[in-house]
């Protein structure tokens, strides 16, 4: 079969034959329909991330995944073929706790497998084959934005991880707040936009930012869904004198996320998800802003991966957007793009898309998938 390889720490990418998998005892073969593009993988393609499987020349590329169940082994009940499933990511490392608990988000040694980046192949293939446990259906109603079921699995744990650390305040219910709270979201790519949706479909004010002016793909999106959009190009300063209960970080900017302390309103919690570049070292006085962080209870808690139970809560909201807002979460996808043009698509970078798409295979295919 063909699959989208690459090859780190070397980096690259080529489209090539590979072994076509057997299928394991109780597992499922899937038909990939399509895969989306994130900075992780222009990151591997960069050599600049990744590791190849053990014993392996290359990395099978893609892990925001959508496919279609055409084979099954004997005795597999829980899924048909014909069901549209998404694979979870990571793979646990079989010794830790979290591990032994299918919270592989929280693995503690650091020996789990994540397809697609890390010590496993990926999902940029005409097929795969996987066990149940690590499947997700997708009702079709959702199918023409499925593909954002993984990277908003993502965001379903860092908000769940922000309202939970929020929670520690076990704030009186006989004094309600005056106004529903006020998030702020630094970053309009795919993170920060699913971010936006998550928040205002559970009553936030959110306001985001990002360095474009208005009239961006992204900018309309969050006018439809009522949250603010906000060009910070200047800095935080265009934000006035604003103040936000919960910010979630979706940049990866080692300078931005230390000014964001700045914009933490008291009891305040601050959640990154981008990963900085590990060479930054943001030059600033911290003084004052651990100062605040202790004085003003703040807190600030980073987040990455997610397990299963934030796939089937990625999927629940995919059809709440849907239904509260008709076609806006479809206007996030930018772009579907043949796998064959996987060259154009890893090498740019346009402002204001949020998310490029590379078609593999039909899976019950939009109408407006070319």
């Amino acid at each position: 079969m063909r699959a989208l390889v690459s090859h780190p720490p070397t980096g690259g990418a080529e489209l090539r034959e590979v072994a076509t998998p057997p299928l394991p005892p109780g597992g499922v073969r899937v038909r990939v329909a399509e895969v989306g593009v994130c900075g992780t993988d222009q990151e591997i393609v960069a050599g600049r991330y990744g590791r190849v499987p053990d014993g392996a020349d290359h990395l099978v590329l893609g892990h925001e995944n959508l496919g279609t169940v055409v084979e099954r082994a004997a005795g597999v009940q829980e899924l048909t073929p014909g069901d549209l499933v998404v694979a979870t990511v990571r793979r646990g490392c079989g010794a830790c706790r979290f591990c032994a608990a299918n919270r592989s988000d929280f693995c503690e040694t650091g020996r789990y497998t994540e397809r697609g980046i890390w010590r496993a192949d990926g999902y940029l293939a005409e097929e795969y084959v996987e066990t149940p446990a690590y499947l997700v259906k997708v009702p079709p109603s959702i199918r023409g934005t499925a593909v954002l079921v993984e990277p908003l699995s993502v965001v379903e744990k860092a908000t769940e991880q922000g309202f939970g650390v929020l929670a520690r305040m076990n704030a009186p219910s006989a004094a309600p707040a005056a106004s529903p709270p006020a998030a702020l979201v630094a970053g309009t790519g795919a993170i920060g936009m699913l971010a936006s949706l998550v928040l205002r479909v559970r009553g936030w004010r959110v306001t985001a930012i990002d360095r474009h002016p208005s009239g961006t793909p992204a900018a309309g999106v969050l006018g439809a869904i009522g949250a603010r959009h906000v060009d910070a190009s200047a800095g935080s300063q265009a934000l006035g004198s604003d103040r936000f209960e919960l910010i979630v970080e979706a940049t990866g900017s080692a300078n931005l996320d230390v000014s964001l302390l700045d914009l933490l309103g008291p009891n305040g919690t601050l959640v990154l998800t981008g990963i900085p570049d590990p060479s930054a070292a943001p030059s600033v006085a911290m003084g004052a802003r651990l100062r605040g962080l202790v004085l003003e209870n703040q807190a600030v808690v980073g987040s990455v991966n997610a397990n299963r139970t934030h796939f089937a809560a990625a999927v629940a909201d995919l059809g709440r957007f849907e239904a509260l807002w008709p076609g806006v979460t479809s206007r996030l996808i930018g772009e579907r793009r043949p796998w064959e043009e996987f060259g154009d698509v890893f090498a740019r970078r346009t402002p204001g898309l949020v998310k490029s798409v590379l078609v593999v295979g039909a899976a019950g295919d939009p109408p407006s998938l070319r």
